[in-house]
């Protein structure tokens, strides 16, 4: 006692400071979800850009077996192709792909399996020009935006 009153003691934390250190690691948790979401969010979309890369090649593949599998790619070919589409700049009418290149379900339509749409192109420049064989994959992972991949190529024409 000095004094008549008791001396308080400066041992141990306060109401206070034990809330403001809560918030102060409360805050940093929340920080480190938030980066972790984002970095979760990137890997399934890059995810999806390589499944939609795949299913482009895949298609161009197609053409290109289509095309070369009795020699250069004949005229004639290239024109069915053409009509196939729809005509010259039309594009075909849309797949809908699982992430392997077949719609489970069956449907045509889009499903949460079934969400890589595929069209493709095929363009008949001119007499002596190339034709243009385009390949476009969309995607959409977050409903709000849709993505797209798309793949071009020239194939000649022999005569």
């Amino acid at each position: 006692m000095v004094n008549g009153k008791e001396r308080q003691r400066d041992e141990g934390f306060t109401l206070l400071e034990v809330m403001i250190a809560l918030l102060v690691g409360m805050v940093g948790l929340m920080g480190t979800m938030a980066v972790q979401q984002t970095v979760m969010r990137a890997t399934a979309t890059g995810n999806d850009t390589t499944i939609a890369m795949r299913l482009a090649g895949q298609r161009m593949e197609e053409f290109s077996v289509a095309t070369t599998a009795a020699g250069p790619p004949v005229v004639d070919e290239m024109a069915a192709m053409t009509l196939a589409t729809g005509g010259a700049g039309v594009w075909s009418t849309p797949e809908y792909l699982d992430s392997s290149g077949n719609c489970a379900t069956g449907k045509a339509t889009l499903t949460p399996i079934c969400r890589w749409q595929r069209t493709w192109q095929v363009t008949n420049q001119g007499l002596a020009l190339p034709y243009n064989l385009s390949v476009k994959v969309t995607y959409n992972l977050d409903g709000v935006t849709p993505k797209v991949v798309r793949l071009d190529t020239e194939r000649r024409k022999t005569f």
